[in-house]
């Protein structure tokens, strides 16, 4: 197992990486097994380095497993299910503090990086994505790589704020992440001129609306969670998500 010059990994995120990408640390085989699912445990060492993970090697670099359970995980809304780590004690009935803190730090971290980079980079994204309010807390997080709790909780207020559009909220978000990731895999993996041509306007079109529908995702081959693009609200007040076999079965999907 490589190990960091400090003699240990720094888990920093679960995130999607290019299937092709090599595990930086050696399986029982001693080579450097790839990603064919797309996702990786991002572990940093003393140097400042990131690299990335698998699931067993990832478990094996950090001082303790549960440590994984506290990072961001930016997969969550992907079809493959998370690997079963390490069995977590029932929750008692006082959640220990520390748990809880953790927990919403991951949270808060998580949507500022959604909003302020990886949503906000997609191409032609609709600029209310990356919101001014949180320039300040995104310039200390990318100098330090850390918040403080009232940074956290006004992170988490602004996610949940009703004056926060739907669309703009973090679980809508990592579907939008999720599908531009897909679609940016299927883009470098065409050959037709036609099906890439199909699939840059309908990330087009998910880059302007924040939403892509079921039949969408279906004509795309984009497979997601089977909840993706269904959080409430994003389709509009008390309406449930577009059906995707009207339009699906007209050869309309925009």
């Amino acid at each position: 197992m490589t190990q960091a010059h400090d003699g240990g990994w720094i888990p920093v995120r679960k995130d999607f990486v290019d299937p092709a990408t090599r595990c930086r640390a050696r399986g029982a085989s001693r080579r450097h097994h790839g990603f064919p699912a797309g996702q990786a445990y991002i572990l940093r060492d003393g140097a400042g380095h990131e690299y990335p993970f698998g699931d067993d090697c990832a478990r094996a670099a950090v001082p303790h497993p549960g440590l994984l359970r506290q990072v961001p995980d930016y997969t969550e809304r992907d079809v493959v299910p998370r690997t079963a780590l390490p069995e977590v004690a029932p929750p008692s009935r006082r959640r220990d503090p520390a748990q809880a803190q953790a927990a919403e730090r991951a949270a808060a971290i998580r949507y500022l990086v959604l909003r302020m980079e990886k949503v906000a980079a997609v191409p032609r994204v609709q600029p209310t994505v990356r919101f001014p309010a949180l320039e300040g807390v995104y310039e200390q997080y990318q100098r330090t790589g850390d918040i403080g709790m009232a940074q956290v909780r006004r992170i988490l207020a602004i996610e949940r704020s009703p004056s926060t559009p739907p669309r703009l909220r973090a679980t809508n978000l990592l579907d939008v992440y999720t599908a531009h990731i897909k679609l940016e895999w299927l883009i470098a993996g065409s050959n037709s001129v036609d099906n890439i041509r199909f699939l840059r306007s309908l990330h087009d079109w998910l880059a302007r609306h924040l939403v892509l529908t079921t039949g969408q995702l279906a004509a795309a081959g984009i497979e997601m969670h089977p909840q993706a693009f269904t959080a409430p609200g994003i389709w509009g007040p008390g309406t449930e998500p577009a059906p995707a076999s009207p339009g699906y079965a007209s050869g309309s999907l925009f």
